[in-house]
């Protein structure tokens, strides 16, 4: 089978990254775990190429952003990480690809690299686990904009129809984390409607609920203080039409900032 054959979604703290985390991570142990098995599964399905969309990549407010340099490297160094430095080779087809597809679409995308690229954190503290299922296969960055949700939503679509002219296995992952505002020592400070975005959102993704997604209002996410849902909403585009078996592995906040790990695994 050729497409897009698995999605997931990832949280992305840098703790639970071991010489990060320090022992720290053990706090968040549940996700580690849920992280470990997320990527047992993309490794499975055997992806030859691999997009990932960072909530921290560059971005522009009124465009999708793609890598259209031939590689892109990082590593979380500025975290205090001693992880190697890792490069990764981009898939220039399906990039091109994607670019045509978002133009028919109608949806503004622009290059976030021509040259090089520095990968940022929520692709470098994911990719610490999943790295592992991608196999030394290509890598595409992908960065968000400040459209509606529903041009998030095409343009995963306008993805789902580039992979299909490729004829390649391809997995996706969505990076972010939920709500900032769990607890009132949290990082973005407290709301309560922190705790109701991340009910609603985790109960969605779960059922392959789009409609609720798409219908979150502005002010209700401009409250909950997140950073993982045009990620998850792209993705929901790009699977959308796609026989896909959702399953939440894991969830937890006990720092104040919702994490959610998410199986996505399209079936044949």
């Amino acid at each position: 089978m050729a497409g897009i054959i698995f999605g997931c979604i990832t949280p992305h703290p840098p703790l639970i990254v071991p010489d990060i985390g320090k022992g720290g991570e053990h706090a968040i142990s549940t996700t580690i775990r849920a992280m470990e098995k997320l990527t047992d599964k993309m490794a499975r399905h055997n992806p030859e190429s691999t997009l990932i969309i960072s909530p921290h990549g560059k971005h522009q407010t009124n465009a999708m952003g793609i890598l259209t340099a031939p590689s892109s490297s990082g590593d979380l160094k500025a975290w205090g990480s001693n992880e190697p430095h890792e490069t990764y080779q981009n898939d220039l087809d399906l990039v091109e690809l994607i670019q045509q597809e978002a133009k028919k679409a109608g949806i503004p995308i622009t290059s976030i690299g021509k040259a090089a690229y520095d990968l940022d954190w929520g692709v470098m503290v994911p990719l610490y686990f999943l790295k592992h299922a991608m196999k030394g296969t290509p890598l595409v960055p992908l960065t968000f904009s400040w459209l509606s949700l529903e041009k998030h939503f095409a343009f995963g679509k306008a993805i789902r129809k580039a992979v299909e002219f490729t004829k390649k296995r391809v997995a996706i992952i969505a990076s972010g984390d939920l709500s900032h505002r769990l607890i009132p020592s949290a990082p973005a400070g407290y709301d309560p409607l922190g705790k109701v975005f991340d009910e609603k959102l985790v109960k969605a993704v779960s059922s392959g609920d789009n409609k609720t997604i798409l219908q979150f209002e502005p002010e209700f996410i401009e409250r909950a203080g997140e950073c993982g849902l045009r990620s998850i909403t792209i993705l929901m585009g790009a699977l959308d039409g796609l026989k896909v078996v959702p399953e939440v592995l894991s969830y937890e906040g006990p720092f104040g900032v919702g994490y959610m790990v998410a199986s996505l695994e399209v079936s044949t």
